[in-house]
């Protein structure tokens, strides 16, 4: 098994990268792809690859999401839609979210972002721990 990276490294070697769509990997990543990579770097979970459908088949193929209290290294889901996410990322901290975005068309990347700016532009934000079985 390969050495685990810190939050700290994670993060440094995150930001910048290209948000593409379905991917997981140091070359590019969407938001999922995003906590996928941060779960096998960071913690050594494989929480399974990033789904070829949208973010909201992604959250309900995972059942072992446990809603938690804010905390680091939750994970944020938001922009609730009719039950479901539309967007996600890492509390880094009370403040911060690690999160990619993009879209297609519409070029971007890993990014630190206050997590009140996120609130504000996406709404409502839960949080959640995976907890496997």
């Amino acid at each position: 098994m390969q050495a685990l990276m810190t939050p700290v490294d994670f993060v440094n070697r995150a930001v910048g990268v290209p948000w593409v769509k379905w991917r997981s990997d140091w070359r590019g990543m969407d938001c999922f792809g995003c906590v996928v990579l941060w779960f096998r770097e960071v913690l050594g979970v494989e929480v399974g690859p990033v789904p070829q459908m949208d973010i909201e088949a992604g959250f309900h193929s995972l059942p072992q999401w446990r809603e938690c209290e804010p905390e680091a290294g939750a994970t944020v889901w938001m922009a609730w839609r009719d039950g479901a996410p539309t967007h996600c990322g890492i509390l880094l901290d009370a403040r911060r979210v690690l999160h990619a975005e993009g879209g297609e068309g519409k070029p971007g990347a890993v990014r630190v972002t206050r997590l009140s700016a996120l609130q504000r532009v996406y709404g409502e934000a839960k949080f959640y721990r995976y907890s496997p079985c």
